[in-house]
């Protein structure tokens, strides 16, 4: 380098100057023998001492005898990594040789100090770490909750291939070694799987979708089930993945056939509860157009032929009379024998009407199906509770005479 080699350096014109300012690397030039002649601020105050003639390998840390040694050991146009101090810290070097207007001979030397560097790629590190680590939770949580779904559920990929089951879905249709690998529109029938194709290829939604039909699938014993479909379509970076969820509906379905059974029994219930209830209005309509006209055919004609009556006799027989009638629209006939009628059973009546028809004792066996003995046997309790036993009355005679009067 020629010898004013410093006035060069110091004559730099002023844009190349504020270039070489704005570099964040640490800019240094040398003369041919590798001695600094100048160096931007940042380096000097970096290094905390003056840089101006003093050798480059010096200034790095480096041992060299010369110049030769020096690029021997770091070659002009490559790119070096020398170490420094006892943390691990390093420069990048690279050495441009420098000919031109200012200098007949020299370096620009550009060093790079890579501790900014180390610590991004630390904090990066820390960053990929903290990733892996919230990725590798996350995959167990979505496990944790795929295997414990209790419902059938497959992850499948655009071609219906079945990917991953969960034991849920082995259960109801096979092991996964079976399942994984084969379409999951087989466990479907054929015209259920045409529907879920068509989900497969209309889904654009990355959240839950259920869809209303009801389809039938396969179990594993071939039995088909009723099923409802549920589909999440989840974009991955490697592709397309469907989520599909399967609920078994034959308990549900189960339990709503029980209940439209049970709402149609009650519905019948209510039918039978109306036509009684209408039947019980009618009887009551009847009753009340049977009194008023026993009223009025019978006691209130009884009425005037009392007060119209001179006879005392006749009068008290007329009073006897409309207290009958009342008491028999009352309900109270005040008989002896109708209160002991109540005695007997059913089918001891039921005797004594057929006894007071005139019917003998082997033929109301055949009507009423049974022996002849038996029907001596209730001859001998109805006489028994109508208070005739021991004495010398005839059955029909009896009834006859009270059923008459």
């Amino acid at each position: 380098m020629s010898s004013n080699t410093d006035d060069n350096f110091d004559r730099l014109p002023e844009p190349i100057s504020e270039v070489f300012e704005s570099f964040s690397d640490f800019i240094l030039f040398t003369d041919g023998g590798g001695r600094i002649c100048s160096a931007s601020a940042r380096v000097v105050e970096f290094f905390g001492c003056p840089l101006k003639g003093r050798q480059l390998w010096d200034i790095l840390g480096v041992e060299a005898s010369g110049i030769d040694e020096f690029i021997a050991a770091y070659p002009v146009a490559g790119v070096h990594e020398i170490p420094y101090g006892e943390d691990g810290g390093s420069y990048s070097l690279r050495l441009i040789p420098l000919a031109g207007p200012y200098c007949s001979e020299g370096y620009v030397a550009v060093v790079t100090n890579n501790a900014p560097f180390v610590e991004l790629h630390e904090s990066y590190e820390e960053r990929i770490e903290d990733n892996i680590a919230a990725l590798a939770d996350s995959v167990a949580l979505f496990n944790a909750l795929f295997e414990a779904a209790q419902d059938p559920t497959f992850l499948a990929d655009s071609a219906f291939r079945i990917l991953s089951s969960n034991p849920a879905a082995e259960r109801l249709f096979g092991r996964s070694c079976t399942l994984s690998g084969n379409s999951c529109l087989n466990i479907f029938s054929a015209e259920s799987s045409k529907v879920v194709r068509r989900h497969f290829e209309t889904c654009t939604t990355d959240i839950p979708v259920p869809f209303d039909e009801l389809l039938t699938a396969r179990n594993c014993t071939g039995k088909e089930i009723p099923v409802e479909l549920t589909m999440h379509k989840v974009r991955l970076q490697s592709g397309t993945v469907f989520h599909v969820g399967l609920r078994d509906m034959t308990d549900i379905q189960r339990l709503e056939t029980g209940l439209e059974e049970t709402r149609e029994q009650v519905d019948g219930m209510n039918v039978a509860l109306r036509t009684v209830i209408e039947s019980v209005e009618e009887e009551k309509k009847d009753m009340h157009e049977d009194f008023a006209l026993q009223v009025r055919e019978q006691i209130l004609p009884a009425l005037d032929r009392m007060i119209k009556e001179p006879v005392p006799q006749m009068r008290r027989s007329f009073g006897r009379f409309i207290k009958e009638r009342l008491s028999a629209l009352a309900g109270e006939t005040g008989d002896q024998f109708e209160e002991l009628l109540l005695k007997l059973t059913p089918r001891e009546v039921e005797i004594c009407r057929y006894i007071e028809a005139g019917k003998s004792t082997e033929r109301i066996g055949e009507l009423l199906s049974i022996t002849a003995d038996t029907v001596r046997t209730h001859r001998k309790n109805i006489r028994r509770k109508l208070g005739l036993q021991g004495k010398r009355v005839s059955l029909i005679s009896y009834l006859k005479h009270q059923i008459g009067s």
